[in-house]
């Protein structure tokens, strides 16, 4: 005959030892342990969300220190000035040997067209490279080219360009057939880069 205190043990058992190989057993420990790891993710992102930000923002300057160094081959150093508040105009980075690196941006067919343009000390186009862009392959991106974008190099950086027929203190140039969104914001970006020009004190 079982003794009374083997009926109480039984009764007074903790609720875990009772369930332990049951259904609901198993749901606590798998809602403590997600909660357990969510907590440990939670404090891993929020610690190392600057070292991620920081990390970016490093790779997105080596992207543009390299895109610099490809307009200005010779140049030793790139150093970022002050930039005049023009729309479009991202930043002004100028080299050691005295040329500017304008970083613009203005409006294609499917969002910003953003190009590095870079002037000489003599007011002339250096080159011109894309940093992003999300035109029409095949279409808008012809405007996009080496042999487009080359088409510029040597022009001076002063005055306005326009594909339209040109009027007082206007250049006219062509523009790619086709791409007649991509091309004008190419136009954009290179008026937003000489008028920085200007007011820095260049043509």
């Amino acid at each position: 005959m079982p003794s009374s205190n083997s009926k109480g043990a039984g009764a007074n058992a903790s609720w875990v030892a009772r369930h332990k190989n049951g259904a609901w057993y198993t749901l606590v420990v798998i809602c403590v342990v997600a909660v357990v790891c969510g907590g440990v993710a939670a404090t891993a992102h929020f610690a190392l969300r600057d070292a991620f930000t920081a990390s970016d923002a490093a790779l997105e300057e080596a992207k543009g220190g390299a895109q610099r160094a490809l307009i200005f081959p010779d140049a030793g150093s790139f150093s970022q000035v002050t930039a005049p508040d023009i729309e479009g105009l991202n930043s002004v980075w100028q080299a050691d040997s005295g040329e500017y690196v304008f970083d613009v941006q203005s409006d294609g067919y499917h969002g910003p067209v953003e190009l590095m343009i870079g002037i000489t000390t003599d007011g002339k186009v250096a080159g011109i490279q894309v940093v992003s862009e999300d035109e029409t392959d095949g279409i808008g991106s012809n405007a996009l080219t080496d042999d487009y974008l080359g088409s510029y190099k040597d022009m001076a950086a002063a005055g306005t360009l326009t594909l339209d027929e040109a009027g007082s203190g206007e250049t006219h140039v062509d523009g790619v057939s086709g791409a007649t969104f991509t091309s004008t914001a190419v136009v954009n970006d290179l008026n937003i880069a000489f008028e920085a020009y200007a007011q820095l004190g260049g043509n």
